[in-house]
């Protein structure tokens, strides 16, 4: 079935048959392709149809989709088989002339002849080599690995400052714990200062009262015992 045997665990083919494409104009864009690594190729033909680059001054932009289309069911049978896809290149991709059809036309007339094309391509794995990355792939990459990289640079940031308060607060209640730790003992020595003082006082007070009892009883018994007068 295909013009060229390759045999292996690490290749993937894909085939399709009586495309309405010419052979002439699926030659150029087969050769602008083979050879090149499977996202460099993809990348090439989708800017060949946005008319960001051309093949040889032309886009054919008829056959420039059905080879991408070919390219794609290639890679979708590389996945299918847990092939690395961007670790491939085309090995082979070859346009074969189709079926010889004519459209149909009345009485004894032939037709005009319909353009077919057969289209073959076998993808393969690298072994030890660099892929070559578009760099449209290479920026977007590393415009994700900017983007999470700002992400975490965030999101340290806010639990550093989370972490921050957690701790000033803490300190504080700490501080406000140790200073009612401290202000109890004061109180309570004051409040013994002030017993210890009024006791004092309510004892000078009681010893001030015996002495003044003991002055009067003294003064009355000095009174009562004068000497009689002759």
């Amino acid at each position: 079935m295909y013009s060229r045997k390759v045999e292996g665990d690490d290749i993937a083919r894909a085939y399709s048959n009586n495309l309405r494409i010419s052979v002439k104009n699926a030659k150029p864009v087969c050769k602008s392709v083979r050879g090149l690594g499977l996202p460099v190729a993809k990348q090439f033909l989708e800017d060949v149809l946005k008319a960001k680059k051309d093949i040889g001054g032309r886009y054919y932009p008829k056959t420039t989709k059905e080879v991408l289309n070919i390219i794609l069911s290639a890679e979708k049978n590389a996945e299918f088989k847990n092939l690395d896809t961007e670790n491939m290149y085309i090995l082979h991709i070859a346009s074969l002339e189709g079926t010889h059809m004519h459209r149909r036309r009345h009485k004894r007339n032939i037709g005009s002849r319909i353009k077919a094309a057969h289209l073959e391509i076998i993808l393969k794995e690298r072994t030890g080599k660099k892929v070559v990355v578009s760099k449209t792939k290479t920026e977007t990459e590393v415009k994700d690995k900017i983007k999470s990289d700002l992400k975490t640079q965030i999101t340290k940031e806010i639990e550093t400052k989370m972490k921050t308060q957690i701790a000033e607060e803490k300190k504080t209640e700490i501080k406000e714990e140790t200073k009612q730790v401290v202000e109890k003992p004061k109180v309570e020595e004051k409040k013994v200062e002030t017993e210890t003082k009024e006791k004092t006082e309510s004892k000078k007070e009681e010893s001030k009262d015996k002495k003044e009892v003991k002055t009067k009883v003294v003064e009355e018994k000095k009174s009562e015992i004068k000497p009689e007068t002759k």
